[in-house]
């Protein structure tokens, strides 16, 4: 259930803006508002910015360094940045790249900032452009019309709370989500079993692959949802246990953190 551009990308996102430093004649400082955000060729929705990348939706620059507010957890990020501005367009890698996958180009203005990252196992971007396959986010910055760098403004907000039994109730039934090479579904029954299914979205490998299908167990504890997988067609997935805290549920979709501390979101299945 895990977006490809989590925590991690936005870390990429926060020292990529720290670095222009060193790139424009004027200086950055100061608030940075997410005008918009392109995973992979789609458009991320201004809530789910929210959710996955800054939790006020912005950056502040200070110095060498970029502060964001983590989603979920609401605790501020200081980080470091480094970059190439010799190249055009200007380029830039992270410190420990291997784990985040910071490869990226960026452009900067007075007043607007743009950058492509490429996701962990592509190369450097060649050009401003997220089309669907490339695995680039495309992020576009513009300079807050507020003065200096505010803090995060009032007390974090509040999450829904939802009694164990309620939420148990309005789990039930199917849910789905996808990443660039799979398609996931995961049908929790009001009897507390538990299906599961990964298809790969790649003709060749669906020939060398088999689907996964797992069954086995699920529970709701002290708000906390446990899976716990007691048969699998993978045999490394047979008596895996994962929880997951939900954050908000409807009728169509699902935004939980998991053991990871990774954003979730799932749509419910017809």
């Amino acid at each position: 259930m895990a977006h490809r551009f989590t925590l991690a990308s936005f870390v990429l996102l926060g020292w990529i803006v720290g670095m222009t430093q060193s790139a424009v004649a004027q200086s950055l400082d100061g608030t940075w508002e997410i005008s918009t955000v392109i995973d992979d060729g789609r458009v991320v929705e201004p809530t789910d910015v929210l959710l996955n990348y800054a939790a006020d939706g912005r950056v502040v620059i200070r110095g060498q360094t970029v502060e964001l507010v983590v989603p979920m957890t609401f605790q501020r990020k200081q980080l470091p940045f480094m970059v190439d501005d010799t190249k055009s367009p200007m380029t830039v890698d992270l410190a420990g790249a291997q784990k985040t996958g910071g490869r990226g180009i960026f452009v900067a203005s007075r007043d607007t900032l743009v950058l492509c990252l490429a996701s962990r196992d592509k190369g450097r971007p060649s050009s401003f452009a997220s089309l669907p396959g490339s695995g680039n986010l495309l992020v576009t910055l513009k300079r807050s019309a507020n003065a200096g760098t505010p803090s995060f403004p009032g007390q974090p907000p509040s999450l829904p709370s939802y009694e164990d039994e309620q939420l148990r109730r309005m789990l039930v039934g199917t849910w789905g989500h996808q990443d660039s090479e799979t398609i996931h579904y995961i049908t929790l029954g009001g009897d507390g079993s538990m299906r599961a299914t990964m298809q790969w979205k790649d003709q060749f490998k669906q020939m060398f692959h088999q689907d996964v299908r797992s069954t086995g167990t699920w529970k709701v504890e002290d708000g906390m949802v446990i899976i716990n997988i007691t048969s699998s067609s993978d045999k490394e997935r047979h008596g895996q246990t994962g929880s997951f805290r939900v954050r908000s549920i409807n009728g169509s979709e699902l935004v939980a953190v998991d053991y990871n501390g990774q954003v979730r979101q799932e749509w419910k299945a017809p």
